[in-house]
């Protein structure tokens, strides 16, 4: 667990990183089921391990860290300075309303607008405001609009754990 809550520190910095960096911390998080269930020697599936510890594979945790902070800006809880770098997209239930539908996200993060000259560079993909409005507004409406934080963590959790053992209703992140 000490290991395991290392790897979490700060682990919002490592989002965008190459596949490469990210699958070392991966292979630690294997480390750490094999310890668990003492497990002798390398295998290629750790999947069922990491279902019985309620572990996250690496991406999804990451995941779970940016829904967590993008929940905190939306309900008012996360620091200034992050509240204006992402802040909500107040336009967007009023440029969504059809006959059919009227629906309002009061939930929506604003995605900055991008110019041509830097829109696709992969530095620019790794930026807060950047990726987690894509990632936020992806989620369900009915697990954004949680008003406990609590709950929220927990929901949101059986929401990424159903998409990374693809147990339930849950589905994989975007990929930037």
């Amino acid at each position: 667990q000490l290991i395991v809550s290392r790897i979490d520190y700060s682990n919002i910095l490592y989002y965008g990183l190459p596949g490469r960096v990210l699958s070392g911390l991966q292979k630690l998080l294997n480390a750490c089921v094999r310890f668990i269930f003492n497990i002798h020697g390398h295998q290629e599936d750790y999947t069922e391990y990491f279902r019985k510890c309620h572990i996250l594979p690496i991406s999804y945790r990451l995941d779970f860290k940016a829904c967590l902070i993008a929940y905190k800006i939306v309900y008012g809880t996360a620091p200034g300075y992050l509240q204006e770098m992402v802040p909500l997209d107040d336009n967007w239930g009023q440029s969504r309303t059809t006959r059919m539908t009227n629906v309002t996200d009061p939930y929506r993060l604003k995605h900055p607008k991008m110019s041509s000259v830097n829109a696709n560079s992969k530095l620019r993909r790794r930026r807060i405001s950047v990726f987690l409005p894509i990632i936020w507004n992806e989620l369900p409406l009915e697990l954004r609009s949680i008003p406990n934080v609590e709950t929220f963590k927990t929901r949101l959790k059986t929401h990424l754990f159903a998409g990374a053992f693809g147990v339930g209703d849950g589905e994989p992140m975007a990929e930037l």
